[in-house]
């Protein structure tokens, strides 16, 4: 029998750039393969030739999991396993990447067509096989369309959770607890070092603090993710009672019909509708001057403030103390957004200008916290050798020696190129 090998390409002691390989004598499947989000020049995980993948699975849409993808379709590339809206919100994203950062990239948009079209949609509960492997799928709770995968190679068990998270929220269902036996575990650790706060509460102190500035004639800026974060805050407004305007830029109209499309991916597919239609859908040039001289809530993307749309409001919400600036999403190293949180201070026209505005942060996390990281962890059958990434080297490190001490389940966060026998 041949042994199963794991290679870290990416996203090992870090966030971005995901990418796992697993293999045998005789089969590849590669899982997940992305870029840096956060770099002026995108990165990619460690170097595949697309002809030793036999297949692919993207686990959703986000780029630091699929914006290294199209660069294995120059050719034909391989059979790649994904959801209807992965597949539909995916092309969405490839094709803004390709538009901001498209000269630094090395595919270009017939790559993402070949991609397309050697695409092979799954759902949850769905089971596949090819040859020397099977495959099923659940779900994960993070965005619509997102996915775990297990994997049956050579009679060992892998899952692949790809982001996920438990906790219901306003757009989606958590993900559950896997109690089937596995031999190897690769998982996410993103907030492996914090729990997140009570959602229902924060949702409440999100709309109370909107309220206060917009009943004071500011304007409220949420910087946040097109794809997802956007339409969770839009819809938590709304379900807590959120009377005044709301304005939403940028990809996530979109996005928004993509979503509302499959509406079997979604909790409560009638509240998130009856959300959206409240919105003013942002159209140009006008209608975003026209936004920030009226009081209200302008949701738009970069969740970072690395440029886009947001980047125009920020230039004209942040000096004035009566608006604010909620931060509802991840703000990776390096970013403007970190900066915001850390120093109160942003780069405007080649000087550090501090920003007058109400700054709050509202944890609309997507991803598994650290009680639920180690639930699901103490769920698993057996004694698999779970294996943690997508996270900052010392929040892994970190963790994976507490749940190692205390859980009696082997945990290890892998350095990037490090290959491990299953």
């Amino acid at each position: 029998m041949s042994s199963v090998k794991i290679r870290f390409l990416g996203g090992a002691l870090e966030v971005g750039k995901e990418g796992v390989l697993v293999s045998n004598s005789s089969h590849t499947v590669l899982l997940d393969y992305g870029s840096t989000v956060s770099d002026d020049n995108p990165k990619f995980p460690e170097h595949v030739r697309p002809t030793e993948v036999d297949a692919a699975v993207l686990s959703h849409a986000h780029l630091d999991h699929s914006g290294a993808l199209p660069y294995l379709y120059i050719n034909n590339g391989p059979e790649v396993f994904l959801t209807e809206p992965t597949l539909e919100l995916g092309r969405l994203l490839l094709r803004d990447f390709l538009n901001i950062s498209g000269e630094r990239l090395p595919y270009e948009f017939v790559e993402v067509e070949k991609m397309s079209g050697r695409a092979t949609l799954v759902g949850y509960g769905d089971r596949v096989s090819r040859g020397g492997f099977e495959m099923s799928f659940l779900n994960a709770g993070h965005i619509p369309g997102s996915m775990m995968t297990s994997l049956s190679i050579d009679s060992k068990r892998i899952l692949f959770t790809g982001d996920f998270n438990m906790l219901d929220t306003r757009l989606l269902k958590g993900a559950e607890t896997v109690s089937e036996e596995y031999d190897a575990v690769i998982m996410e650790g993103t907030y492996s070092n914090k729990d997140h706060a009570d959602r229902h509460d924060m949702e409440m102190e999100l709309v109370a603090a909107c309220n206060q500035i917009v009943e004071e004639g500011g304007t409220v800026l949420i910087p946040a993710f097109s794809v997802g974060r956007s339409h969770e805050v839009v819809a938590s407004l709304r379900a807590n009672g959120f009377k005044h305007q709301i304005h939403l830029d940028g990809m996530a109209r979109e996005a928004a019909e993509i979503i509302l499309r499959h509406p079997t991916y979604l909790r409560d597919h009638s509240e998130v509708e009856r959300a959206l239609n409240s919105v003013d859908w942002i159209d140009g040039w006008d209608s975003r001057k026209k936004a920030v001289r009226t009081p209200g809530v302008v949701v738009s993307p970069a969740g970072m403030l690395r440029g886009g749309a947001a980047a125009f409001y920020m230039e004209r919400v942040a000096f004035e103390k009566k608006n604010g600036v909620f931060l509802v999403s991840y703000q990776a190293v390096n970013t403007p957004g970190r900066m915001l949180i850390e120093s109160g201070k942003l780069p405007f026209r080649g000087k550090l200008r501090s920003v007058e505005a109400k700054v709050q942060s509202f944890d609309f996390s997507s991803h598994a916290g650290k009680s639920h990281l180690v639930k699901f962890i103490q769920a698993l059958g057996g004694t698999p050798k779970v294996y943690l990434v997508h996270g900052e080297a010392e929040s892994l490190r970190s963790f994976a020696q507490e749940m190692t001490q205390k859980s009696g389940v082997p945990v290890h966060a892998p350095s990037i190129g490090e290959i491990v026998e299953v």
